[in-house]
């Protein structure tokens, strides 16, 4: 039985109490009819009655006009409440609740998004850092500081007597302070002194003697100080700012950090210094030993032993000073590595390759795409070879690839049917030196160079990871496409309706089901006026999981023009599709690629008309099941009209890559979609038949309000 939902109890209700009301009057119309006096009268008997029943229409009417006002200023507002909390619960946790402003909940709503925020916090561990409102400055003041905010270099501004008046975050960062500087302080707490006072010598004598404009002295002096503890050392220059009178008001310092580059210029030249002068001596011992055993061979067995403990201790002294000087040549040569950002399936699906043609062994890629920082190369023979010992080690015929966002890091993971690694065996791997491509680095030092570390944890039963964090990318990738309105909505019976001959299908879990989760990026909006297919794409969602490994992604030759309003929303121009196959073509490898998988898409209706229009000349049929993440998006969030696909991501908290294009849409959609799963099952919906008929009803219930 049918569980009652508050807003049908709540109509049930008002409808009880309204029949109550009319059952009420007819009994009192009937009570005070009955016992007037005979001789009353016909006239007078209907009177009563009239009124007997206007009384009950009003009081009616006032029942509906209550119960309509509850409904919208209370029962569907706490239904959004209720749906947003599930999405918390279900898919996001960061996730806001926004509701029509005309309510009568009070501060319900602002009340559930607070505990939403504070369980967000909870759930993170971490606490937003409160940015404290410094004092007002000067007008001045504040437009300088605006330009020497984003400045690379550290930037201070002092008096002549070196108290401070102005700097930026830079130069915090470059000093190494836990907090602010602090207007008014002395330079000198935080910079050696003897420097800066030299400097600001020279430019005051400068400007005493009139050459502080002239090619004899110039306007500003180079200098090199140390912080305060001695830990850092800075290079930077030094000016003066000049008054109306030609005399000096104070003074303006930028530097940078030049710590490490000094020291590794201090320890190639003391590296240098100690693979020629260092070694001289030992080398001399050894040839002195050497020449004298060869030129004496007569030499009596105790002075032979002697020289022969020569050759022994000087050989392993220079074997030691050698190892180490080698050691620390690997430090100096690596400790600038270049790094830059990367995109997670372009190094993943290289990986892939190189694993599957130079080692035979299958990879899976897995997840969204993601962005992260770090050198290409190294991280590609960093995981080629802790996967070479997984395999080694426990057998395994396959490994997943995934690339994982989680908070400022990206993990990048390698799962396996097999048992965690231990940490004594993960550290032996790491530590075995990989001469023939990272020059006699070992992994571990991979691993250092990108200031991470890499661990084993339990996957699902049987399965275990290997997990690397890396820095996420430094900027985002790509340019944006100018912003372009989202596609029409499309409703269409014969497009979406549910196939007759689903069989055992329609009971099949929907997670243990095979999808194709595809996009199409057209010529324009009207594919029965002529529009056509330019791009096609495809992603693979397999018991929940989405194999970015195996995606599908076509250019298509329409064979007609593209308008300059299409380029403007996908950015694909003719000149990119003219020796592109036609979608006769196409269609065939993509319907060989579905197979008999359920088809997904956002807005479906629209792709599969275009599918569909084509069917006869490719000969292929798409006669599958095809669900709509927007009609679900309408069924799991009905509170809200809202539901392209850029706000259905938001809503998710799936990242957006490469918008408008048909593969990166199709990420998008597959994103989605796998977090629909988890709250299709929260609200019943476990098989497919079930999500296509929540989808058929939603589809009514549009064409319905479309019709009106």
């Amino acid at each position: 039985m049918r569980t009652l939902t508050p807003r049908l109890f709540l109509i049930a209700c008002f409808t009880a109490l309204a029949c109550a009301t009319l059952a009420a009057v007819a009994a009192g119309t009937w009570l005070i009819g009955s016992n007037l006096p005979d001789d009353i009268g016909t006239e007078a008997r209907d009177i009563v009655i009239v009124y007997g029943g206007g009384i009950a229409f009003l009081l009616v009417a006032v029942i509906a006009v209550l119960w309509a006002y509850l409904d919208y200023a209370i029962a569907q507002p706490l239904a959004a409440v209720v749906r947003g909390i599930e999405t918390v619960v279900q898919a996001r946790s960061d996730y806001r609740i926004d509701i029509e402003e005309v309510h009568q909940l009070d501060g319900l709503p602002a009340a559930v998004n607070e505990l939403i925020r504070q369980l967000g916090i909870a759930r993170t561990g971490t606490n937003e850092a409160i940015e404290q409102a410094t004092a007002s400055l000067a007008q001045q003041k504040t437009q300088l500081e605006t330009v020497l905010l984003d400045l690379h270099e550290g930037v201070i501004v002092c008096t002549m007597g070196h108290r401070i008046l102005l700097y930026n975050n830079r130069a915090v960062q470059l000093l190494h302070i836990g907090g602010d500087i602090g207007l008014d302080r002395s330079l000198f707490r935080f910079l050696t002194p003897q420097p800066i006072v030299h400097a600001l010598n020279r430019l005051t004598t400068r400007l005493a003697q009139g050459r502080y404009d002239s090619p004899l002295g110039g306007p500003t002096v180079t200098l090199v100080s140390s912080t305060t503890d001695g830990r850092h050392t800075l290079q930077g220059r030094m000016s003066l700012i000049i008054e109306a009178d030609e005399s000096a008001a104070g003074y303006v310092l930028s530097f940078e950090d030049n710590t490490e580059e000094l020291a590794a210029l201090a320890l190639r030249d003391r590296l240098l210094r100690e693979a020629t002068e260092g070694l001289r001596a030992p080398v001399g011992n050894l040839r002195a030993a050497s020449e004298i055993l060869v030129a004496d061979p007569n030499l009596a067995p105790a002075e032979q032993a002697s020289f022969k403990k020569v050759l022994l201790q000087e050989s392993q002294f220079l074997c030691t000073r050698l190892e180490s000087l080698s050691a620390q040549y690997r430090d100096v040569i690596t400790g600038h590595w270049p790094m830059s950002d990367i995109y997670s399936p372009n190094l993943l699906q290289h990986l892939a390759d190189r694993l599957r043609e130079q080692r035979g062994i299958p990879a899976t890629l897995l997840g969204l795409p993601q962005w992260l920082h770090g050198d290409s190369y190294s991280l590609v023979e960093l995981l080629d070879r802790l996967i070479v010992r997984i395999v080694q080690r426990y057998n395994t015929r396959c490994v997943d690839l995934e690339a994982m966002a989680g908070g400022r890091w990206i993990y990048l993971d390698i799962a396996w049917e097999g048992p965690v690694v231990p940490a004594a065996e993960l550290d032996r791997w790491l530590t075995e030196p990989q001469e023939e491509v990272l020059g006699g680095l070992s992994l571990r030092d991979v691993v250092e160079r990108h200031k991470t570390d890499v661990w084993s944890l339990a996957d699902h039963p049987g399965r275990a990871r290997l997990r690397l964090p890396l820095p996420t990318a430094m900027r985002a990738a790509g340019t944006a496409l100018p912003a372009v309105p989202p596609r029409p909505e499309f409703y269409d019976f014969d497009l979406l309706r549910r196939p007759l001959d689903l069989g055992e299908l329609a009971e099949r879990p929907l997670k243990s089901l095979t999808y194709v989760v595809f996009d199409t990026e057209t010529t324009g909006l009207d594919p029965v006026g002529g529009d056509e297919i330019v791009s096609l794409a495809a992603v693979r969602i397999v018991n929940g999981r989405m194999l970015t490994g195996e995606t599908f992604e076509r250019m298509v030759n329409p064979r007609r023009s593209i308008p300059k309003e299409s380029i403007r929303f996908h950015g694909i121009t003719a000149e990119m599709v003219k020796n592109k196959p036609p979608i006769q073509v196409v269609l065939p490898q993509f319907r060989s690629y579905a197979g008999e998988a359920v088809l997904v898409a956002h807005n479906a209706a629209f792709d599969v008309k275009f599918l569909k229009l084509h069917e006869a000349e490719s000969g292929v049929a798409f006669d599958m099941a095809v669900l709509d993440t927007m009609l679900l998006s309408c069924f799991l969030h009905d509170y809200t009209p809202k539901h392209n696909l850029d706000v259905v991501a938001q809503r998710f908290g799936i990242p957006v890559h490469n918008r408008h294009t048909a593969l990166g849409d199709t990420l998008v959609t597959a994103g989605c979609f796998l977090k629909m799963l988890d709250m299709l099952e929260a609200h019943g919906v476990h098989t497919l038949g079930q999500a296509l008929a929540v989808s058929e009803r939603i589809m009514q219930t549009k064409t319905r309000q479309a019709s009106i």
